[in-house]
């Protein structure tokens, strides 16, 4: 088989040239970055000419590769959606899909949800990622993402999962100890605890419907990981401004914690399940998008419906239709 034949050959350099790096086109491919050179060069020796400028760093696209790149993209995202096209239902779903979520959700509830689907699916595998954004969505780091905030990068295929609501909260034993803060500027007495992950921009100010005011602490602990700051919370170590629902309504419920500055907030946030266009054609992705971003607006709701009795929470007014697909 000539080189030029050779799908897989393409698959790598389409791949390259979607993520930029060889590093990250083999990520994707689950394979090594010799392997994704070596197809590329063989490519190029067939073609007599470059698809990739070899002596510059980064590596870019030559006009040739260029012009290869969005030919050969089309030519392969319809040989896959044939090749399923072909297959029947149960081979159809069967393989791995690799599945980004945010690290605290991951830890508290997502294998429990997965494993519903599994039932559902078992010749389907799910691997768990964390903290990956919508450009590693785009470069083919993972198949299905959950991201806040509405996508913007082109080529992405995403349906809402519901939103993300945050609470002021603290410990019965801290408000008992150091005062209940009634508005922000209170927290300037207070010690508190800051998210600063990869999974949303810091709380820089809370509102209380027109009103705003900044999030300033007497002294404070920032952390990447949610839990953590969960966690310091309940011992009565400081408060927080914006744990987000899903991680505490059962601590609401138990009394283990209690809201603080009532009527502020950090605004809900609609959140979404995301996948590339390319890896939309594969059924078993489509087949598990839409019933992720289902389960999981479910899941949401019911957190809550159970927390309503114990904190004031705003009134959800979907940003988008959360039953429709959308592509960018």
């Amino acid at each position: 088989m000539a080189k030029t034949d050779d799908l897989q050959a393409w698959r790598s350099f389409i791949v390259f040239a979607r993520s930029g790096t060889l590093t990250a086109a083999a990520k994707a491919l689950e394979t090594e970055p010799s392997s994704i050179s070596r197809a590329i060069s063989g490519l190029e020796r067939t073609l007599g000419v470059e698809l990739i400028r070899h002596g510059v760093r980064p590596l870019v696209l030559t006009d040739a590769g260029r012009m290869a790149h969005k030919r050969m993209e089309t030519i392969l995202r319809a040989h896959d959606s044939l090749m399923d096209a072909l297959k029947d239902d149960n081979r159809t779903l069967e393989g791995k899909i690799r599945l980004s979520s945010a690290p605290g959700f991951a830890a508290m509830h997502l294998t429990t949800l997965l494993q519903r689907f599994q039932i559902e699916h078992p010749g389907i595998t799910v691997e768990i990622l964390a903290g990956l954004k919508e450009a590693d969505v785009q470069k083919g780091l993972c198949e299905v993402a959950t991201l806040t905030g509405i996508p913007t990068l082109p080529n992405l295929v995403y349906m809402s999962r519901g939103r993300n609501v945050y609470v002021a909260a603290a410990s019965p034993d801290y408000i008992a100890r150091c005062g209940m803060p009634v508005r922000p500027a209170d927290l300037r007495r207070h010690s508190g605890y800051i998210y600063c992950g990869p999974v949303r921009p810091e709380t820089k100010v809370l509102q209380r419907g027109s009103e705003t005011e900044a999030v300033q602490y007497a002294s404070a602990v920032r952390s990447t990981d949610i839990l953590a700051i969960r966690a310091a919370v309940l011992k009565g170590m400081g408060c927080a401004a914006d744990l987000p629902l899903v991680q505490i309504a059962d601590d609401l419920k138990a009394g283990r914690l209690v809201p603080i500055l009532p009527g502020w907030s950090h605004p809900p946030v609609e959140c979404f399940i995301v996948t590339s266009r390319s890896a939309w054609h594969t059924k078993r992705v489509r087949i598990f998008l839409e019933w992720y971003a289902r389960a999981m607006q479910a899941l949401f709701a019911g957190f809550e419906r159970e927390a309503s009795p114990y904190v004031g929470l705003p009134a959800d007014m979907p940003a988008v239709d959360r039953s429709r697909i959308f592509m960018t």
